[in-house]
């Protein structure tokens, strides 16, 4: 079994964790990471979310996450979500004890919007978490693939008991084999829904008519049931061969799980270096090249779509303003050609400036105008009062972030929650 090969790191961790936690009166966090072949994520992630809760990240920076369990969650709630989660990691990791190369690390997600009453089926996924897994597989940008592993160390802790529980995470879990039977979905949506949904548009062309917002994004749910229950890694290997463009996502919490497919960056940083995209204003792909084309140079002609896409620019670019410097951005949107469907884009990059991490330019950044509106305020009230459901983590930032202020958050787009 592969997380064997971490048993004696983790152990000597924790031991030196726990006395540093029971001198210093505080939980210390152990981590151990030590080398092993490649290892595929999604067969993985096959075998243990069936008994486990399982967070998969196949991201477009060139790292991928597979974690199991849970040693620590930050979590945060309400409108300060972002800066309590940044807190809470902060204090995990300050005089964290690493055995191997591998920073701590944690992933997770945040609400789109969370002054909205929470739904049950969202009961889970709070305002802000983000999860430290108790083992993980992962692999790095350079090719090279971990094993790791955490636990969040208390006072005088009973570290045989502590270990032995983490031992159970991964036993017996290889043997596990077979395939349940792929769902058959039909889709339940009322002429009541259709109608309401419609109702929604109309509202929110009105209110731009009047001068009360100049863009809302609108969403609705559709429900979806099957006589069988849904098999999670079937889905997510589906989203993987059909969006090589995309990055992947599933986050298991408590039973239910949060997958999608998004080619929307919302920020990306590697050694103080960040990234973003403005990604808004659509057409559709045609397998007809010179239809395709036509498409494209419609798209990148339209002065509605180029006002829709300038609107998030602004809005990037204010954000990151007083947080980066260096910034540089395209001189004009190109394109961004998908399976399906094409966007502008203009991409952004820079420097993060001291303190600011991350999480506190994610902050200001979400949400932008290509999931909100414009102005903010006024489309969320908008969508507040008529939208009439519970986004949860759809369109919200989902990612991960390490002790060394790398990280990678995308918005939780073209997703849905099983």
């Amino acid at each position: 079994m592969m997380f064997d090969v971490i048993r004696h790191s983790l152990l000597f961790a924790m031991d030196t964790a726990s006395k540093k936690a029971s001198a210093e009166g505080r939980s210390v966090l152990a981590v151990a990471s030590t080398p092993v072949p490649h290892a595929d994520l999604l067969s993985i992630f096959a075998r243990y979310s069936r008994q486990d809760d399982v967070s998969l990240w196949l991201g477009l920076a060139g790292r991928s996450i597979l974690g199991v369990g849970s040693a620590l969650e930050c979590l945060g709630q309400n409108s300060r979500r972002f800066s309590t989660v940044s807190a809470e990691w902060h204090a995990a990791i300050d005089g964290a004890v690493v055995v191997g190369g591998i920073a701590p690390f944690a992933l997770g997600g945040f609400r789109f919007d969370p002054a909205c009453k929470i739904s049950p089926m969202w009961k889970n996924f709070k305002d802000g978490a983000l999860s430290i897994p108790r083992l993980a597989v992962l692999h790095l940008e350079d090719g090279g693939c971990h094993v790791v592993a955490a636990d969040y160390v208390p006072p005088h802790a009973d570290l045989v008991g502590r270990f032995e529980r983490m031992v159970s995470l991964w036993k017996n879990r290889d043997s596990i084999a077979g395939s349940a039977p792929l769902a058959q979905p039909v889709l339940l949506e009322s002429e009541k829904e259709k109608l309401r949904w419609h109702t929604l548009v109309h509202a929110a062309l009105r209110d731009i008519s009047q001068g009360k917002a100049r863009k809302i994004v609108a969403a609705r749910m559709l429900r979806v049931k099957a006589d069988v229950p849904f098999t999670v890694p079937a889905i997510v290997q589906r989203l993987k061969v059909d969006n090589p463009k995309a990055a992947l996502f599933a986050f298991g919490r408590k039973g239910a799980y949060f997958i999608g497919a998004t080619p929307e960056v919302l920020l990306a940083a590697n050694a103080g270096v960040f990234r973003t995209m403005a990604l808004a204003g659509s057409a559709p792909r045609s397998e007809d090249p010179v239809q395709d084309a036509a498409f494209g140079q419609g798209l990148l002609a339209s002065e509605k779509e180029r006002q829709e896409h300038d609107f998030v620019v602004q809005a990037v670019s204010q954000a990151l303003r007083s947080r980066c410097r260096c910034i540089a951005m395209d001189a004009s949107p190109s394109l961004h050609k998908l399976k399906s469907v094409q966007h502008l884009v203009t991409h952004f990059e820079g420097e993060i400036m001291h303190p600011c991490n991350i999480l506190d330019i994610i902050e200001h950044l979400h949400p932008t105008p290509a999931v909100g509106g414009v102005p903010c305020n006024s489309a969320l009230e908008f969508l507040r009062a008529h939208e009439g459901f519970d986004r949860g983590w759809y369109a919200g930032p989902v990612g991960w972030l390490d002790a060394l202020g790398n990280g990678e958050f995308m918005v939780s787009l073209r997703s849905g929650i099983i």
